[in-house]
């Protein structure tokens, strides 16, 4: 194992012998910019202060003779053969990260329930999204106007995004991407979008509420989280109608497996037999929490879930500025145009 240390923010992380340095960065969670990820567009140029760099491939294109002897690097294709002092300006917000249109394929469709459908789109090999957990994209596809979806998987391959699609009955789009879509289809994203993500400057605890597909983008915040080697508390409430909405066990697998995870779900419409919580999924949550005053809240799914969590909280204690939400307006209207 090597050290990388990164002069500019004083941020330090371990790299294996062969590991790509970009990828070690973003394991643990650091913003080191990047576009493509194959050498091409240099947008993860950093300079070499320190150390020895590798290239398993020859030096990539995005670098210039002139940058090779300024001790110009690309983390993206280089791996480290000592320890390693660079200067790299990493992001620090969601502002600093650009808005991108990209082409891509429908790579796999797997129906999870009866009405929640994932989906795996493909970015050329050329490209690449930088995001953060828990933002969206919009879908966008000829013959529909575009449609937001919350990114359900970690930023840590971003040539693949995942998407959990649920059937709206008079939706149009949400039909067509159900029953119609096919794999191999040609579409475009847009993104990513939103000030609903994972805010990792922050040792305080989490209480993460899902309503139905909501859990799209908490899956991706807890996937990152874990990845980055977080130690933080996670309280996850996942509130749908019956126990077939609660359409994936991986709640339950982190709670197993990570001391600092806790999964509860809530029926609001409880099968017959169901011996777990019931009722609304916020109120689950004020039961079990006699004040939210250190806690940070992320709420994400319907919008009278998220309302009814933001107003009910403040009196139990949480500052507002704690709480971060995502409401499915769109989603939870009666047809879409």
């Amino acid at each position: 194992m090597f050290t990388v240390e990164n002069q500019a923010s004083g941020n330090r992380f371990k790299v294996a012998k062969d590991e790509i340095i970009l990828d070690g960065a973003i394991s643990q969670g650091l913003g080191f910019p990047y576009g493509c990820q194959n050498g091409f567009c240099g947008k993860c140029k950093a300079t070499l202060m320190e150390g020895e760099v590798g290239y398993s491939d020859g030096i990539p294109p995005g670098l210039t003779a002139q940058e090779i002897d300024e001790n110009m690097i690309l983390p993206c294709k280089c791996h480290a053969k000592t320890d390693l002092s660079i200067v790299v300006t990493e992001l620090e917000s969601v502002a600093d990260i650009q808005v991108k249109t990209l082409p891509c394929k429908v790579d796999k469709i797997e129906h999870l329930n009866d009405d929640v459908a994932k989906v795996i789109l493909k970015i050329p090999g050329s490209e690449a999204m930088q995001y953060l957990a828990g933002q969206y994209i919009d879908l966008i596809h000829p013959d529909f106007e575009p449609r937001a979806f919350s990114i359900a998987n970690a930023p840590h391959n971003t040539g693949i995004i995942e998407l959990h699609v649920r059937l709206i009955s008079k939706g149009k789009f949400t039909n067509f991407v159900f029953n119609k879509m096919q794999e191999k289809s040609l579409l475009k994203i847009e993104g990513p979008k939103g000030s609903f993500y994972l805010r990792e400057d922050s040792e305080k605890p989490m209480i993460m509420i899902a309503g139905g597909t909501g859990f799209g983008p908490v899956k991706a915040m807890v996937e990152h989280a874990i990845e980055s080697g977080s130690q933080r508390r996670i309280d996850i409430y996942w509130g749908v109608r019956s126990e077939q909405d609660l359409y994936m066990s991986l709640p339950s697998e982190w709670a197993e497996k990570f001391k600092n995870i806790n999964f509860v779900p809530v029926l609001s419409r409880p099968d017959e037999g169901w011996k777990g919580r019931t009722g609304y999924v916020h109120e689950a949550v004020l039961e079990d929490f006699e004040t939210l005053t250190e806690y940070e809240v992320y709420a994400c799914g319907p919008p009278e879930m998220v309302k009814s969590a933001a107003n009910t909280f403040v009196k139990k204690g949480m500052f507002e500025n704690n709480f971060f939400n995502d409401s499915f307006d769109f989603a939870y209207q009666v047809s879409e145009s």
